[in-house]
Formats: C-alpha cells, structure tokens, sequence
C-alpha cells in the first residue's frame, strides 16, 4: 500500500521524479534503518528485490484490494498507479496484483542503525 500510496500522490499527482520516489520508498529507507547498500540499491552484491509499478492502473480502492479483511483506511482512495508485480531474489512472488508463490524466500538482514538516526526526531 505505501508504494501505490506514495506513486499515486507523489509522481501521479505532484509530478515527483522517478529517481526521488526510488529515493523516497527504498534508498532512504535502507539508509535510515542501516541496510544501506544491501538494500536500496540495484548493484553488484545488493539483493535485488524489484517492485513492478503500472502507472495506467486508475480505480478507486476496493476491501478487495488489499490482504487485509476488516478494515483499511485506503478504502475509497483514487489510485493512480500500482505495484503489480513484485521479485524478491530473481522469484516473482506477486504477478498481476495475485500472489503467485508464497515459498519462504525472506531472510533475515542484520542492520546497525546509527546513532545520529536514532537520537534525532521522526518527524
């Protein structure tokens, strides 16, 4: 949800680059929470875990849409864009918004979050 949330309102809507949204979603994230540069990069060594986006995918979020039963607080938000396919080590585990292979790929990253991330505010 936070990839099609953040494609529909940061590159569909206000016109952010694709270059910041990866930034934004996985660059940054990987930095902050000390997985830099295993995670959040395409490159030698990395893990490469990809997120498929179609940026033609327009419709209003149903219950349906998510893997969640009772409630979401996306109901009813206007998507502009969504993550359709997801690979995770060279398996695709999500294809056309279904999962398709629901085998244990996962593994544990070990990470040291530095200091100065965490002494400062959130916000």
């Amino acid at each position: 949800t936070r990839m099609g949330v953040t494609f529909s309102e940061g590159v569909s809507r206000q016109n952010m680059s694709l270059e910041r949204f990866v930034e934004v979603t996985s660059t940054n994230a990987a930095k902050i929470m000390g997985m830099y540069p295993q995670k959040g990069v395409i490159a030698p060594g990395s893990d490469a875990d990809i997120v498929l986006i179609d940026p033609a995918f327009d419709k209003t979020l149903e219950m349906s849409d998510f893997h969640i039963s009772d409630y979401s607080i996306w109901e009813g938000f206007h998507a502009q864009g969504w993550p359709v396919t997801t690979i995770l080590r060279g398996n695709v585990l999500v294809e056309d918004r279904e999962l398709v292979n629901d085998s244990k790929y996962g593994r544990l990253v070990k990470r040291i979050v530095e200091s100065t991330v965490l002494n400062r505010p959130i916000c």
